[in-house]
């Protein structure tokens, strides 16, 4: 069921506001000669190309904040995923009735399609999410760093690729280029998820490279060079505005990172309780001041309500800075701006999970032991040589000797050989990795 949205963008840009026309484009950056979904909008297929591709079904196993958690109420990559799309979805569904009201011409969508849009671009925003979570980039990072003769020859943007790898541009490369790329055959073969340009720009936080200011003081960036094509493509088809080497947000993209921001704060806190990290009295009070419920009520209840809340505070940041968004002037998040004791009320809960929860932060043998495991693993599969008798293979090995006779077979250029290794490195589940560290280790 196709709707009245923008397929052709305009040629150039008009003036130094976005328009939605653009901000909106359903092409495709490899687009199917044939259509097979006649009966769903383009964000819908977006979204069922992201939950149905292995790269998302592997978040399954991937650390969200608390690894190899033996409680199964606990959340991993994939439930955050689903649960941020949740919330994106209501936060574009109330975004869409803000942009109508304050635009002189209609919009060329639905509240449905603006909700689609965001969900899909949540959906997708952890999908190259390393093993391990954040401990697992700064684990890549601090091999990077510490072998720096492997990118020696490599321009200075390609090296902080490497020491400032980042998992929000694995994301986009994964968006963006084969799904396909260790299947006999398959190499090369162009596409990626298959998604919008509208939705590969709105799942893009930080749209600018890895040698940009900004991601040289913050370690945040959403393309690698590798991935610089599809990047000029996306930012030129939905008419992102040009600014200071970057590009500023798609509109929609704070709204990505207000769901995640709301999931992160609230949900990492009903964990800890659930886990016995933390009691209910170091929490109930900021619980209570973001759901306005008393203390009567259950730790779900207030969570629950506090998601509502905040939800409702991040549209009225929104609409309060709709017109900065879209001249490309706002760069803070729009949780940054909600209400003042809802905001002191949440950088509390912040600052507790930050001394107490996060477990990289107060346990260092974790931390030396996520180093240790993806350490072994580069300079194995860097190195391009795996010498395991044929008897040895298994399931864990298999998949890994086949890969590493892949990259040692196509000959690619340095940079880009290396950036194969980070895609098969970057997609391992927490298990995997641990697995085969164990079995690089002894054979």
């Amino acid at each position: 069921m196709s709707r009245n949205l923008a397929t052709t963008p305009p040629p150039t840009r008009a003036g130094k506001r976005m328009s939605w026309n653009a901000l909106l484009c359903q092409e495709r950056l490899y687009p199917k000669t044939r259509n097979h979904s006649q009966h769903r909008t383009t964000f819908e297929i977006d979204y069922d190309r992201i939950i149905f591709s292995k790269a998302f079904r592997r978040l399954a196993r991937k650390t969200q904040v608390h690894p190899l958690a033996l409680n199964d109420h606990t959340h991993n990559r994939l439930i955050h995923s689903l649960e941020v799309a949740s919330v994106g979805r209501s936060l574009g569904k109330a975004a869409f009735y803000i942009v109508q009201n304050r635009e002189s011409v209609p919009v060329p969508a639905t509240a449905t399609d603006f909700a689609e849009l965001v969900q899909a671009a949540c959906l997708a925003h952890d999908v190259g999410n390393t093993p391990f979570g954040h401990a697992g980039e700064r684990a890549i990072r601090q091999w990077m760093s510490e072998h720096a003769e492997i990118h020696a020859a490599f321009s200075r943007a390609q090296s902080a690729d490497l020491v400032l790898y980042e998992g929000n541009a694995q994301a986009f490369r994964i968006a963006t280029r084969s799904i396909s790329g260790f299947e006999h055959g398959c190499h090369n073969k162009s596409g990626g998820l298959g998604l919008s340009a509208a939705t590969l720009a709105t799942m893009m936080k930080y749209p600018w490279y890895s040698d940009h200011a900004s991601a040289q003081k913050e370690g945040k960036y959403s393309v690698f060079q590798s991935d610089k094509s599809a990047f000029e493509w996306v930012v030129n088809t939905t008419g992102l505005l040009s600014q200071d080497h970057a590009y500023c947000r798609h509109p929609l993209a704070f709204l990505v990172e207000a769901a995640d921001d709301i999931c992160n704060a609230v949900i990492d806190i009903e964990d800890a309780i659930d886990l016995q990290i933390l009691h209910r009295a170091e929490v109930e009070h900021y619980l209570m001041q973001l759901s306005e419920l008393s203390d009567s009520c259950t730790i779900a209840e207030m969570r629950s309500t506090s998601i509502g809340k905040l939800v409702e505070q991040c549209v009225i940041v929104f609409e309060q800075n709709y017109e900065t968004i879209m001249l490309g002037q706002r760069h803070s998040p729009l949780i940054e701006g909600i209400d003042k004791a809802k905001l002191d009320a949440l950088n509390a809960l912040n600052n507790i999970a930050k001394h107490k929860v996060y477990p990289f932060e107060q346990n260092d043998s974790l931390e030396q032991s996520c180093i240790s495991i993806l350490a072994r693993i580069l300079s194995v599969s860097i190195g391009g040589q795996l010498s395991v008798h044929e008897s040895k293979l298994d399931s864990v090995l298999v998949p890994y000797a086949e890969f590493i006779k892949l990259i040692t077979d196509i000959s690619e250029p340095g940079y880009e050989r290396l950036m194969m290794v980070m895609d098969f490195v970057a997609g391992m589940t927490d298990n995997y990795a641990v697995n085969l560290a164990e079995r690089l280790n002894h054979d």
